[in-house]
Order: structure tokens, then C-alpha cells, then sequence
């Protein structure tokens, strides 16, 4: 269960990012030995999974966040070698957006302000 739910909330965040989560598909609560809601949450994660194969921006928002979850335990430079390559590679707004906010996380955790600032820059302004 631990495994599916870590896959899950990446999965979640990134479907409520680009909005498709309404209100009222909150995942079913899990308790223990409950063969009806762990089928309800098996339907839950499948449908949602679903919504974001059909669209190719979530698709590419939810790359990114797994790519940093990857990368989590490489030498910073390595996720910000990979991340500025997959930047310029990208077409899509969406996922370059997703990326300069993970740019901006990698330089603030090694205290390069300045680089962190220039990625929210581009936010602000709205070019990618």
C-alpha cells in the first residue's frame, strides 16, 4: 500500500496542477482490511492514471516530477545538467514551467540565489 500511495501523490499532485481533480474526486480513504475500498482505491488511482495518459502536458508535468524524484539521491549538478538540457529539448509551457520551478528548487538548496531568482524571473514574465 506505502508503495502504491507513493506513486500516487505524485500523480495526484500533478493532475490537480493542470486542474483536472475536482472536488469530489478525492481518493476513496483506505482502512485496514477493507477489500471494498482497496478495489475503490485500485479504480480511484486507475481513473486518474487514465486522465493523465490523455493529455501530453500533464504526461510531461508528471515526467518531471518523477525525473526529480530519480534524482533525488544524484549530486545536485547532475539533476540541474539534466533539467536545463530537458528545458531547451521541451515544446511544451506547461512542462517548462514545471521545469524552471524544479531549477529554481535545485539552485535555492546550493544557495545560488542569483540563478534561483533568474528562474522565477522567467516565470514571472512568462517566457520559456
Amino acid at each position: 500500500m506505502k508503495k502504491l500511495l507513493k506513486w500516487t501523490a505524485p500523480v495526484a499532485l500533478a493532475v490537480c496542477v493542470c486542474g483536472l481533480i475536482k472536488a469530489d474526486d478525492a481518493p476513496p480513504v483506505a482502512s485496514q482490511g477493507s477489500a471494498t475500498i482497496d478495489a475503490n482505491s485500485y479504480l480511484w488511482f486507475v481513473e486518474h492514471s487514465a486522465a493523465i495518459a490523455k493529455d501530453p502536458e500533464v504526461t510531461g508535468v508528471q515526467a518531471v516530477i518523477e525525473a526529480k524524484d530519480l534524482l533525488r539521491n544524484k549530486e545536485p549538478q547532475v539533476a540541474i545538467d539534466f533539467f536545463t538540457k530537458a528545458l531547451y529539448d521541451s515544446k511544451s509551457r506547461a512542462v517548462q514551467r514545471a521545469i524552471r520551478m524544479t531549477l529554481y528548487d535545485l539552485y535555492k538548496g546550493q544557495g545560488q540565489n542569483d540563478k534561483a531568482l533568474d528562474q522565477l524571473q522567467q516565470l514571472i514574465i512568462g517566457q520559456e
